[in-house]
């Protein structure tokens, strides 16, 4: 077999000289080696692994996405290294430094301003070639850099193997081969980081080119306002026309220097010099070189991802596929999390309140009444969906961490575009599906400020998991055989109504300012079942926090008004719900709500405190129709409420068990598995609502006003105006919504 030879051009580019600055070289690699606490930079391409490579070195839980978009702004984590304290600086990924997204101008803000040791530039092995256009700019910042060299499995299952020896002979530069998902290779890189790193050979461009960085490099040696590293990097940025840079030098009073780029400009359109793309092709041909050098052979075959995306993004089945998916994944959040939910929200919940009970038998009539008719059963029936939305977390974070939610951005892409958006603005959405306001901030990811707040002003559609309890309890109550049907049905209403408001305001007040967007999709990767783990207890964990602060406050608020006599002649805390002052202020509003179907106060005064969290609707149906039951359980005693909850835990893991069948559709492993007991609320909401009725409820809960945090992020990104615009519209389209499904779903149901 013959041996694999480098071209004569790779050669060339290969062996070039160095660029001739030694001394700042020196002084700034003695500057790393003498910090007490070096500050590093995690640079690279979007989903090469950055902030997993983060978490692996400093034992932190940033979230991490396979897909591009999911830091949006620079985080900070820290770790010790042989008793030596390291900042970590996790930044957005980038395609480039001369900036065309957020993502890019948050990236070269930071290595302009924050004047790190080190930076860590982690490349794709399998994606070498275009991963190293980035690393060649980032070496005209004459900083110390390390290069991770992430990936390397699956470069060598796309049958390419890299040569990590020749790659740092032709950066000049430590190339470390890191897996960071796994802690390959962590170890070495952070003290290659510390003791290694060098500035590198950049580029080096023609005569004229570096006849006019030198000039300008001059100019800049006489400007303490400006960063020493970056002089080089500035220059080309100024050659190339970069108009941020231009912009930021104008801000800041550099306008001899804006003065001598033009000169040099002059300069170099009189000899037939275009600077711009002069500097472009010679770090592409640098890096089709180093690539080509790195990497002599390959052996392409045809990968697990190939095989999948077969189907994955097929024209025609790729979206029957990708809703398919999502049904499955309700179908096995109500089949798994259900019997637990019975369990919290049933022999728990009566434990605990039997347990106040005799705890407070001591206590004031209106302390017991708070606590056990009032927090208990409010505070406990969101708590009793925390199964379910673990489950859930579990199945989304699999979806996401996997790959496949890059593949639904990709299917989405040509309905988006037809409504005047592209397929990036599919990640923020359904980033939505989890909590709408992390969703409103990643729409920072968008280039365009009209797509940014397009998006934020339709997020709200989206359902957020603090929904889902009603969803839950409603389905339980009037639907209980197509509850995971009822769920997909709302998940899927809130996008088509979010798409066709994007449709409607993208033709009128937020015109389209072109340009398009390139979508990456990123190899299918198994997720560490720790990693999904963590993603999933973190988002549960800040639902329950939720409960623990917001909810609690506004049902205490709740019970405070509903003990308010609102008539002659009535007492505190001994008043009855429809006589108290939040009964009467329901009653006076709930007119309004009468053509859909729920005109009745205790649906009305539930939606009231929504706004504050879309959660505490649920909590507040269940504080005002269980109230009175809760308010006089019988006293437990600490061992018998431990039997009931240990009796009521292994009930529930076995049907659990035993439903785990029914997500595929097929019968059940138990005989009783599929029969299901209602709830007191559950049963109490059958009571209280008509199917037709329950469905409008839900559109209504669905598309309304969003939450408080929601309406604070829209307004911290794009204004008050904004803000309280999609307030105002959003309440709208969920009453006439509500008020359609009513009037059409009771000619069925």
């Amino acid at each position: 077999m013959s041996q694999p030879t480098v071209s004569q051009s790779a050669l060339e580019v290969l062996t070039q000289p160095a660029i001739h600055d030694a001394a700042a070289c020196l002084q700034t690699v003695s500057r790393l080696r003498a910090a007490r606490a070096p500050r590093a930079v995690i640079v690279g391409n979007p989903n090469v692994g950055k902030t997993t490579l983060v978490n692996g070195l400093a034992g932190t839980n940033l979230k991490v996405g396979n897909w591009s978009g999911v830091t949006v702004e620079k985080r900070e984590a820290s770790l010790t290294y042989q008793g030596r304290r390291v900042q970590l600086l996790d930044l957005p990924g980038a395609y480039s430094l001369s900036p065309h997204t957020p993502e890019e101008l948050i990236t070269r803000t930071a290595l302009l301003d924050e004047a790190p040791e080190v930076a860590i530039n982690v490349l794709d092995a399998g994606n070498l070639e275009r991963n190293l256009y980035l690393t060649l700019q980032l070496m005209d910042f004459r900083m110390p850099i390390v290069v991770a060299l992430n990936l390397v499995d699956e470069a060598k299952d796309k049958g390419m193997a890299v040569d990590a020896t020749a790659l740092e002979r032709a950066l000049g530069v430590p190339v470390i081969e890191t897996v960071a998902s796994r802690g390959s290779g962590l170890g070495h890189l952070i003290g290659a980081a510390l003791e290694r790193a060098e500035v590198g050979q950049g580029v080096s461009y023609p005569e004229a080119i570096e006849g006019s960085v030198a000039a300008l490099v001059g100019v800049m040696e006489g400007l303490p306002t400006l960063p020493p590293h970056a002089y080089r990097y500035l220059a080309l940025a100024l050659l190339e026309g970069d108009p941020s840079i231009r912009g930021r030098l104008a801000a800041t009073g550099h306008s001899g220097l804006l003065q001598a780029a033009d000169a040099q400009l002059r300069l170099l359109d009189a000899s037939g010099e275009d600077a711009l793309i002069t500097v472009a092709e010679a770090r592409y041909a640098r890096a089709a070189a180093i690539a080509q050098a790195a990497i002599p052979h390959t052996l392409a075959r045809r990968t697990l991802t190939d095989r999948l995306d077969t189907l994955a993004l097929h024209r025609y089945l790729g979206i029957p596929v990708f809703l398919l998916t999502v049904l499955l994944v309700f179908r096995l959040t109500f089949s798994v999390a259900s019997p637990f939910v019975t369990l919290i929200g049933g022999p728990l919940q009566d434990t605990v309140s039997g347990w106040a009970a005799a705890a407070l038998s001591w206590a004031p009539f209106f302390l017991r009444e708070l606590v056990v008719g009032a927090i208990i059963p409010g505070v406990g029936t969101v708590l009793s969906f925390l199964p379910t939305l673990l489950v859930l977390y579990l199945a989304m974070s699999f979806l996401e961490d996997s790959g496949y939610m890059a593949r639904a951005a990709f299917l989405a892409d040509r309905l988006m575009r037809s409504i005047g958006l592209d397929g990036r603005a599919f990640i923020p959405l359904i980033l939505g599906f989890g909590c709408n306001v992390p969703a409103v901030y990643a729409t920072r990811t968008l280039e365009k400020k009209s797509d940014r707040v397009l998006v934020s002003m339709i997020l709200p559609f989206m359902s957020c998991s603090a929904r889902l309890p009603v969803y839950i309890i409603f389905a339980a109550a009037l639907f209980p055989k197509q509850g995971s049907v009822l769920v997909w049905a709302m998940y899927l209403l809130g996008m088509v109504v979010a798409f066709a408001f994007a449709f409607v305001l993208r033709r009128t007040s937020l015109k389209n300012e072109g340009g398009g967007v390139l979508l990456e999709l990123p190899p299918y990767r198994l997720p560490a079942p720790q990693v999904l783990w963590k993603h999933a207890w973190r988002r549960t964990a800040s639902f329950a926090k939720r409960a623990r602060t917001t909810v609690l406050s506004t049902v205490a608020v709740v019970w405070l008004l509903l003990a308010i006599p609102a008539v002659a002649g009535g007492r505190f805390a001994s008043v009855q719900p429809a006589d108290s002052l939040f009964g009467t202020v329901s009653t006076a509003i709930s007119p309004v709500f009468a053509p859909l179907g729920f005109g009745n106060w205790q649906a009305t005064g539930a939606l009231v405190p929504g706004f504050v969290a879309k959660e505490v609707v649920v909590a507040t149906l269940g504080q005002i129709y269980l109230g009175e039951q809760a308010a006089a359980p019988a006293p437990l005693g600490l061992w018998a409420g431990i039997r009931q909850a240990a009796v009521g835990t292994w009930e529930a893991v076995k049907a659990s068990v035993q439903a785990i069948p029914t997500v595929l559709a097929l019968p059940s492993l138990g005989a009783d598995a599929s029969q299901s007991t209602k709830s007191p609320l559950a049963a109490a909401l059958a009571r209280a609502f008509t199917p037709a009725a329950g469905l409008a409820y839900l559109v209504f809960v669905l598309l309304y006003t969003p939450c408080i945090a929601t309406v604070g992020a829209i307004q911290a990104e794009h204004g008050r105006r904004i803000a309280w615009v999609t307030v105002a519209y959003q309440m709208a389209t969920a009453w006439v919504a509500g008020l359609i499904v009513y009037q059409v779903a009771r000619l069925f149901l």
